[in-house]
């Protein structure tokens, strides 16, 4: 019997899995030996334990050059089931992974059947990870705190039965938007800065030397006042975003009761209040008069009116087009329309469009000149608390009842890829503006952090792309240092692809 000591996470697990079937270790002859993640280090970048070498292992075990290993794939699908079948917290879990594994490997691709025992173990334990992180969403309520005090803005905590947190945590950094916030576990807590998503385990004895430290009222779930209890969370947010190492451990953190808004609601009013305070400090741009030098290319009752390549016309308004001149040197692309541009049918008006005159008249461009357009042309929305729309049916609003945005899924953006290749095969841009991540997206056909990119110029394709925030991301920043250099980013990317615009091709 081989003792295999990891850390537990699916990550830690993967890697000692395939150093067993490359020594083609049967299950029967593994025992798998969970150890405890060191403080302060991310779950996903810890490093698997070495074992220790055998003493009559051979000189190419001592550096060596190995002889060619066998490599071993499984699908993608039975990839994320093991997985999530890796957050179920059970003395075999790591066994039953590795019997999987081991079976498919060896042939026996029935074992991921129902009829087969460990298939429907794993089946049970996937849906189970399933309905239980949609649970943790739904009741997971969140603390705002004084703005005044700084990050995070909100606090929340949560005590799951099972190994939840990385997938709840991905689900609140699309629900809260740019917010600020940090979400505590028993094992673990998730701190999101605004852009950057970090996991973080401490050792179990100092949560549990913690939780005794602190008073009895931290430990009820209610808003923490306590000093102590505050000062706590705080800190360890503090050095966990800036990197530094982490001074205080983190407590057990209880079930809060029912009271305080959903995560929903706190991003429906935060983007409402970000908006309003945008509209009021970001000056009015002068009025711009359309050139009269190239004509304007917009089809409202084109074919895009009766485009059903996905399902988000069912609960959209209209398609919104692109609109500008029809050979514009300059193209802006946004993710999708929002509430205001689901009306009134063109780009880029509202709050939105308010700031990015702003941003144009600082960059010494005129809104007249580019050719604006959205890599979705439907909005996509939904009604927190309520099951998302589009998907089988129109979804029935009722009166007073408010909409707020949700991001495209990648699905979507590419349904809607039929309808930017188009505009951007007959425009013809020098430049494309990619505003925000899934604009990005959209025109390299790749997943790529955009914060990487922000200062850059990326020639795809025979065009150039240059990254820079979308203006919805200004609105919803409640900093105002923050905010400005949002804005000072995108006014750098514009006046950069206005001299690219105008280079000699």
């Amino acid at each position: 019997m081989k003792r295999i000591p990891i850390e537990p996470t699916f990550a830690a697990w993967r890697r000692a899995a395939r150093e067993a079937l490359r020594e083609g270790l049967e299950p029967r002859s593994v025992e798998w030996i969970e150890t405890t993640l060191e403080p302060g280090v991310e779950a996903e970048q810890a490093a698997a334990p070495r074992a220790e070498p055998a003493p009559n292992e051979t000189a190419h075990s001592a550096g060596l050059p190995h002889p060619a290993r066998p490599a071993f794939a499984i699908p993608r699908e039975l990839l994320a089931r093991l997985k999530t079948a890796a957050c179920f917290r059970a003395d075999d879990r790591w066994a039953l992974l590795y019997r999987i594994l081991w079976r498919w490997t060896h042939g026996e691709r029935d074992v991921i059947e129902l009829r087969d025992p460990d298939g429907m173990l794993l089946a049970q334990r996937v849906e189970t990870i399933e309905q239980e992180t949609a649970e943790l969403v739904l009741r997971t309520r969140f603390r705002r705190r004084d703005p005044s005090m700084g990050p995070p803005e909100f606090v929340g905590w949560y005590e799951p039965h099972h190994d939840l947190l990385e997938r709840a945590a991905a689900e609140f950094v699309e629900g809260m938007g740019d917010s600020t916030w940090m979400l505590a576990t028993p094992q673990g807590a998730a701190f999101w800065n605004g852009m950057l998503l970090r996991i973080d385990r401490p050792a179990a004895e100092e949560s549990i030397e913690a939780a005794h430290a602190l008073p009895a009222s931290a430990m009820t779930g209610e808003a923490i006042t306590s000093e102590p209890a505050e000062a706590l969370w705080l800190a360890w947010y503090a050095n966990v975003v800036n990197d530094r190492p982490v001074p205080v451990p983190l407590g057990y953190w209880r079930m809060p009761p029912a009271g305080p808004p959903l995560p929903a609601d706190l991003a429906r009013e935060r983007t409402r209040l970000g908006a309003q305070r945008a509209a009021v400090s970001v000056p009015q741009a002068p009025p711009i008069e359309a050139s009269t030098l190239m004509p304007p290319l917009r089809e409202p009752s084109g074919p895009l009116a009766t485009c059903r390549r996905c399902g988000l016309w069912r609960n959209a308004k209209q398609a919104v087009a692109g609109i500008g001149p029809a050979h514009a040197a300059i193209m802006a692309l946004g993710e999708q329309p929002g509430e205001y541009e689901n009306q009134h049918g063109e780009p880029f008006g509202g709050a939105a469009g308010q700031l990015l005159d702003t941003v144009l008249a600082r960059a010494g461009l005129e809104r007249a000149a580019l050719y604006l357009t959205y890599a979705v042309k439907h909005y996509k929305w939904e009604i927190p608390g309520k099951q998302q729309p589009g998907r089988q049916r129109p979804h029935q609003q009722r009166v007073g009842e408010q909409r707020i945005h949700r991001t495209p899924e990648r699905s979507e953006a590419d349904a809607c890829g039929y309808w930017l290749q188009d505009e951007l095969t007959r425009v013809a841009p020098r430049v494309v503006v990619a505003l925000g991540p899934t604009a990005l997206k959209a025109l390299t056909g790749t997943h790529v952090n955009l914060s990487e990119y922000l200062g850059l110029t990326i020639a795809h394709r025979g065009r150039l792309i240059v990254p820079t925030w979308h203006p919805s991301y200004a609105l919803r920043t409640a900093d105002a240092r923050l905010r400005e250099d949002i804005v000072a980013n995108m006014v750098a990317a514009f006046s950069r692809a206005a001299v690219l615009a105008a280079q000699e091709p």
